[in-house]
C-alpha cells in the first residue's frame, strides 16, 4: 500500500477530496508517494506532525556482525558470529572444507593432508605452538581448536582469547560428533548431514567387502619408530577407519585397551608383547626415517618376528605414513576404501 506522508495535511478537506487523491496518486505514482517495495534503506518518508516516526531500514535490516551463544567442548559458553567470514582452525580443516567454509589459518598437521593438500594453497600456517601474532595479523573473526590446546599450549591460548571468539572442539567420534560440532560452528548443520548420508553409504558396501574377505580373522595395525613399537586402536593411522568403519575384529588384547579409553591413540608395547596384540593380518606404518627404517629391519630379521601367523601367511600390509596420519572425516572416508581393498586382497 503507499505511504502516505501528507495526508495529515489535508485533513479538514472532504471525504470525497480524499478519494480523488488516493485515485490521483495510484493512478500517477505520486513521486512524494513512493511504495514501500521500491523504496532502498535510505529512502523514509517524512512523518506528518501527528505521525510517529517509523523505524529506519537499517534498524530493521539484520545486522552483519549478527551473532548467537555457543557452548564448546570445555563447557564455555562463547559468542560467535552466525555466519562467520574469517575462520581460524587447528585440525579441522577437512570439516570445515567439506561444508564450504575455506579456513585463512591452519595448524601445521592439517597442512600436511595428503586427501585434502590441493585445497589449502594459499592458507597460512598459524603455527605449533600456535602463533597469536600470526593469527591476529589473519584478522580472524572466528578461531576453532581442539580441546586440547589450553592445557598443552595455555600462554599462546590466553593471548589467542583475546583476538577473536574461540571454540574448543572435543575429539571424539570424527563423524557423528566433530563433524556436525563443526558444521554447526560454521553455521552449516546441514551440509554435515548430506556428507554423512553419503559416507554411510560408501562405509556399507565397504563393510561387506570386508566382511566377505577375511570373515573373523583379527586386524591390528602397528607403527615402528626407532626405539619404539606402538599398537594403534581407534582413532589414528587408520583405527577409526579400521574399527568404527569397516568394523574389522580386534585381538583380545587390543580390544581390551580400546575398552579401557574408547577415543585413545595408541599404546606402546614391548616386542615380547607382540604376538599377543598381533592379528591374523597386520597393518604395518614405518615412515621413511632412516632411524625408523633400522628398527623395522631389526624387527623383522628377529625370530619372533618370523614366527607370526600373520607373516607366515603373507598377511602383513605397509601403510603410507603420510596418508594415515590424520583421523579427519576425509581421511577416514579414504583410508576406509584403501584398506577395504587391502583387506579383500588378503590371503583366504
Amino acid at each position: 500500500m503507499p505511504s502516505q506522508p501528507n495526508f495529515a495535511r489535508i485533513r479538514s478537506a472532504g471525504a470525497f477530496a480524499l478519494a480523488v487523491l488516493l485515485l490521483f496518486a495510484s493512478v500517477t505514482g505520486c513521486s512524494q508517494s513512493p511504495s514501500a517495495s521500491s523504496s532502498s534503506p535510505s529512502e523514509t518518508a517524512s512523518p506528518s506532525a501527528s505521525s510517529s516516526p517509523s523505524p529506519s531500514a537499517a534498524e530493521s535490516a539484520p545486522s552483519a556482525a549478527e551473532t548467537r551463544l555457543f557452548t564448546d567442548g570445555l563447557g564455555r559458553e562463547v559468542e560467535i558470529p552466525v555466519q562467520p567470514q574469517r575462520v581460524v582452525v587447528s585440525e579441522f580443516s577437512s570439516e570445515a572444507l567439506t561444508v564450504g567454509v575455506k579456513p585463512i589459518g591452519l595448524g601445521p598437521n592439517d597442512l600436511k593432508n595428503a586427501f585434502t593438500q590441493n585445497q589449502l594453497t594459499g592458507i597460512d600456517d598459524v603455527g605449533d605452538p600456535p602463533n597469536a601474532e600470526k593469527i591476529l595479523d589473519l584478522k580472524p573473526d572466528l578461531i576453532i581448536f581442539s580441546q586440547y590446546m589450553p592445557e598443552i599450549y595455555p600462554d599462546a591460548m590466553a593471548q589467542i582469547e583475546k583476538i577473536a571468539p574461540v571454540v574448543y572442539i572435543n575429539f571424539e567420534d570424527p563423524i557423528y560428533d566433530v563433524l556436525p560440532t563443526v558444521a554447526d560452528v560454521l553455521g552449516k548443520a546441514d551440509a554435515a548431514q548430506e556428507w554423512i548420508q553419503a559416507y554411510e553409504a560408501e562405509r556399507a558396501a565397504a563393510r561387506e567387502q570386508v566382511k566377505e574377505a577375511i570373515g573373523d580373522k583379527t586386524v591390528s595395525i602397528f607403527r615402528i619408530q626407532k626405539g619404539r613399537l606402538r599398537i594403534y586402536l581407534s582413532t589414528n593411522f587408520g583405527g577409526y577407519a579400521l574399527r568404527s568403519a569397516l568394523e574389522a575384529k580386534a585381538p583380545a588384547a587390543v580390544q581390551e585397551e580400546i575398552a579401557k579409553a574408547k577415543w585413545a591413540n595408541a599404546v606402546e608395547i614391548s616386542l615380547e608383547k607382540l604376538p599377543e596384540y598381533a592379528g591374523d593380518i597386520m597393518l604395518l606404518i614405518v615412515s621413511e626415517d632412516s632411524g625408523d627404517q633400522e628398527e623395522y629391519k631389526a624387527i623383522r630379521d628377529s625370530a619372533l618376528w618370523q614366527s607370526l601367523p600373520a607373516v607366515k601367511n603373507g598377511d602383513v600390509h605397509l601403510l603410507d605414513t603420510l596418508k594415515y596420519y590424520n583421523s579427519d572425516i576425509v581421511t577416514v572416508r579414504e583410508t576406509m576404501k584403501e584398506m577395504a581393498n587391502m583387506l579383500a586382497g588378503s590371503t583366504p
